[in-house]
């Protein structure tokens, strides 16, 4: 994703060009905003203390020294694979304890050896591991292919209908360091997929002796990651202490100690790097983040992590209005994307125009900046077609996190005569209305990092019929068609062109309009680098060094 470094001059201000772009369309093509037409904002200077992810050379060096790492929640366990959980704080800080039997760059996207040294395709179902010999598990035991069986097999029993199990049909341990694991499906991005901390190897020999699944969720004494856990003060810190008999020699870890606290307070935390008791604060809200934009005193990490955000207009059951695709393409036409991204992003990403990210292998430029322009005639023109030229009444349901650009989207609307009532919820409430189709309008994202069988669950019927969270509640079979393909082909090529079919064939009924990339924004004292990440943005706590 293209990262726009920009000073920002805090949130008001950002909020403030917003609603200025908000306004100053009136005519039918007319797009005129402090961005320009190109979208990349012209007067923004370059802020130095903002940095991406994956971008510092690997650590050489160790020290004895502790890092304090503030994340926003205390997870309730740490082994995500063995108890189906599916805290991102479990995995963040399950990644440093487990490793996975591939690594994925998250520069090139190339499936690395982690565990597994090499690996072959048998057929479209089955995959041969080959795993190295010289890994030592935390009880001293050597890694054999019965841990990776007893792994698969505790994958598909606790997590039967989470991307953890349920592509899963089993595995197999062809001898002491090779086994094969079988899938449910045709997708040669699993490889890809079993690079996620869900997918850590631990013994079953570790687990019993910690006391079965409960326990070792706990204790997590197991596995043979970069760091192995040593203390858990419920309330207050977890602490992870570097393995220094890692079986990697190209791997070299800083920092003697990791300690993770746990902050909710935006400010508090970062009043906490300012004065030095802690280094790192993890997912920071975009816009307060922003506000440190040209802070000398700290750096900012932003970076995006292959999901894009869309405005869902319901189709399903319980749609009213949205059902129309005039309305639908009313509402695209009235909204300024410009203006949505910059409040979304915090001033530090723009709108999106395809549905995969633009760094992807798969994107395609689905809509160009001339379609994404506001045009407010013509909105008005398409509402009045559809018999609601006196106006309408919709209501777009969400969280907390994102009211700020639902405002922008409400102001938007409102100059074509559309009233939206914004519902903010919370966690459960939300979850409920989004799944049930509770709504109007909403605002979710889908991650397209690559072509795991998950994606794109919204145009998904079986999952349209039993979970789904937002979405258009609307899909064809010529669309679940297209994805089969998309995800089962394995010629690279081929699949971006399945991917510019999908795309083209939902364009043409319109349940959604792109909005802007979700980001993540860290903050860092100045003298932390190796700044890393893991699946779906993740950090890896293991890579930071000073």
């Amino acid at each position: 994703m293209k990262l726009r470094k920009m000073v920002a001059l805090g949130l008001t201000v950002i909020t403030t060009f917003a609603m200025v772009a908000c306004g100053s369309n009136s005519g039918t093509t007319d797009n005129t905003n402090t961005a320009g037409e190109t979208g990349e904002a012209s007067t923004a200077p370059t802020a130095s203390n903002i940095f991406d992810a994956n971008v510092d050379p690997d650590n050489t060096e160790k020290s004895d020294e502790q890092i304090v790492i503030q994340l926003t929640s205390e997870p309730s366990g740490l082994w995500a694979g063995g108890t189906g959980k599916q805290e991102n704080e479990c995995v963040i800080i399950g990644s440093a304890l487990f490793d996975t039997l591939v690594h994925v760059d998250r520069n090139t996207g190339d499936v690395l050896p982690a565990l597994a040294s090499e690996w072959e395709w048998i057929d479209d179902t089955h995959c041969k591991f080959t795993l190295r010999d010289d890994v030592i598990m935390s009880d001293g035991s050597p890694l054999v292919a019965d841990d990776v069986v007893y792994c698969v097999n505790t994958w598909m029993q606790q997590s039967p209908n989470t991307d953890t199990g349920r592509f899963l049909s089993g595995a197999v341990a062809d001898d002491e360091h090779t086994v094969t694991i079988e899938f449910n499906t045709t997708a040669p991005d699993f490889l890809n997929l079993l690079a996620w901390g869900n997918f850590g190897i631990v013994s079953e020999d570790e687990v019993n002796a910690l006391g079965g699944y409960e326990a070792a969720d706990k204790n997590p004494v197991m596995g043979s990651g970069k760091y192995r856990f040593k203390e858990w003060v419920n309330g207050q810190y977890i602490l992870l202490e570097r393995n220094d008999d890692y079986w990697d020699d190209n791997y070299v870890g800083y920092f003697k100690e990791i300690k993770l606290v746990f902050i909710q307070d935006p400010a508090a935390r970062a009043m906490s790097i300012l004065s030095g008791d802690a280094q790192v604060a993890y997912n920071m809200p975009i816009n307060t983040a922003a506000t440190y934009a040209g802070n000398e005193e700290i750096n900012l990490i932003v970076h995006g992590f292959g999901q894009n955000t869309r405005l869902w207009y319901n189709m399903g059951p319980n749609a009213g209005a949205t059902s129309d695709i005039r309305v639908r393409q009313a509402i695209d036409k009235a909204l300024n994307f410009d203006a949505i991204a910059q409040v979304g992003t915090g001033g530090f990403g723009t709108e999106v125009h395809g549905y995969f990210p633009d760094d992807s292998i798969y994107y395609n430029e689905t809509f160009t900046a001339e379609e994404r322009a506001v045009d407010i005639e013509g909105a008005k023109a398409l509402l009045e077609e559809a018999g609601y030229g006196d106006g309408l009444d919709l209501t777009l349901v969400g969280m907390q996190d994102q009211e700020q650009v639902f405002t922008v989207i409400q102001d938007n609307l409102s100059q074509v005569g559309i009233n939206v009532t914004i519902e903010i919820l919370d966690t459960p409430a939300f979850v409920g209305a989004a799944n049930s189709g509770d709504y109007d309008l909403i605002h979710v994202g889908d991650m397209v990092d690559a072509r795991y069988p998950a994606i794109c669950t919204f145009f998904r019927q079986s999952s349209i019929d039993t979970f789904c969270i937002g979405g258009a509640k609307w899909t064809t079979p010529e669309i679940e068609e297209i994805l089969d393909k998309l995800i089962q082909e394995p010629d690279e090529t081929k699949a971006k062109e399945y991917a510019k079919e999908f795309e083209d064939l939902v364009k043409e009924s319109m349940p959604f309009s792109n909005t802007f990339p979700e980001m993540y924004a860290n903050m860092t004292s100045k003298d932390i680098k190796g700044y890393k990440t893991l699946e779906r943005g993740y950090i890896d706590i293991t890579s930071l060094y000073k």
